[in-house]
């Protein structure tokens, strides 16, 4: 009986939960359509310390950060909802707009264009959606070995097997791409930088030669971490130190 209770106690505060992250999700909305932009930001910014986050979510709050006049904000919740949603057209058109408006240019070193196609295919879904793909390949899969193993024909059993393998090579792809973006959700590389101007360092210290200067807005990636300075890597290659409180980590 008390387990009972206790299931339908949760059962309650859960629907409460996402009853009141709705209510307050439909308001922010609604001062972001207002154009009162900050009071869309605290609502959004309430629901993420409720614990609940969401594509939809981190968009929205992208985007009232964007009107607001707060690039380096609106850019961190861009890519975190990118990160959510990454066969998501809007917040990739919303992000590339963004970064447009940093001031620093920084031509990426060139990528093979087949890595490229192959980097555009895993990001047609997210992590769940891959592996709910992944599922069903490995379904068919068996249903193909069965064919193989009790065809009376051999034609049957033939086709039975190359569907067999082929299914089962598309299921470990796609398991491949599923376990790819978990990682990128759960061990978060990158950092978009809050300080207006910084140096970054050739050393972990304020004492260490300045080798180049970066802006708010740009997206760094974070290579390492001793103390309190983080080893950061450029799209072009280039590599130094930057203290934790310049970055805010995606």
């Amino acid at each position: 009986m008390k387990t009972k209770i206790f299931t339908l106690t949760a059962i309650l505060i859960l629907s409460f939960n996402l009853f009141a992250q709705d209510n307050r999700l439909k308001q922010g909305n609604q001062l972001y359509t207002e154009g009162n932009y900050q009071e869309a930001v605290d609502t959004y910014q309430s629901i993420l310390q409720s614990g609940l986050e969401s594509a939809t979510l981190y968009y929205n709050l992208g985007n009232a950060y964007y009107k607001n006049g707060q690039l380096p904000e609106a850019i961190l919740h861009y890519e975190r909802a990118l990160l959510l949603a990454p066969q998501d057209n809007d917040i990739r058109y919303n992000l590339e707009l963004a970064y447009r408006q940093t001031a620093d240019e920084i031509e990426p070193v060139g990528t093979f264009f087949l890595t490229k196609w192959f980097q555009d295919i895993r990001n047609l879904n997210d992590s769940d959606g891959w592996a709910l793909y992944s599922i069903i390949a490995f379904v068919l899969f068996l249903a193909s070995l069965g064919f193989y193993f009790f065809g009376r024909q051999v034609t049957l059993k033939k086709v039975g097997f190359f569907l067999a393998m082929l299914f089962l090579l598309t299921s470990g792809v796609f398991y491949g791409f599923s376990s790819h973006q978990k990682t990128k959700l759960v061990d978060r590389s990158h950092a978009i930088i809050f300080t207006p101007t910084v140096n970054i360092k050739s050393s972990p210290d304020q004492s260490g030669t300045n080798l180049f200067v970066l802006h708010e807005g740009t997206k760094v990636q974070l290579l390492s971490k001793l103390g309190e300075w983080w080893n950061i890597k450029l799209q072009d290659g280039s590599e130094g130190w930057i203290h934790e409180s310049d970055v805010e980590v995606i």
